[in-house]
């Protein structure tokens, strides 16, 4: 029952990714346009996110990696409050701007060279 839970979400997240970033692009997508979203698509957005910032992470190492997808994963609820608090005070940058700096703060710098 929870692989079947798990495509189903990880299908329904493909789905709206697809269609989201397209749409970021077309209107320049910031955090106030986030948190207008429902809340099952800032869901499935945000786990998307942070699925691909812990695989950019572990490009620079497979720590950094663990410690960014352990620091959303692990605490759901309570890193949810803490993005979208953030996003709401910095309402007009990016959402991807926002998790990186809240990523980066606990796990290090994994953008740099």
């Amino acid at each position: 029952m929870k692989v079947i839970r798990t495509i189903t979400y990880g299908s329904m997240a493909l789905a709206i990714a697809a269609f989201y970033p397209q749409i970021s692009e077309a209107k320049n997508f910031d955090s106030k346009d986030f948190l207008a979203m429902p809340d099952v698509q800032k869901k499935f957005w945000l786990s998307g996110a942070i699925s691909t910032l812990s695989h950019v992470a572990a490009y620079k190492s497979k720590s950094h990696g663990k410690c960014v997808y352990d620091w959303y994963f692990k605490d759901t609820a309570n890193q949810n409050g803490l993005i979208l608090a953030s996003m709401a005070k910095y309402s007009t940058h990016t959402p991807t701007t926002i998790l990186i700096a809240l990523t980066k703060r606990v796990c290090g710098d994994f953008l740099e060279k």
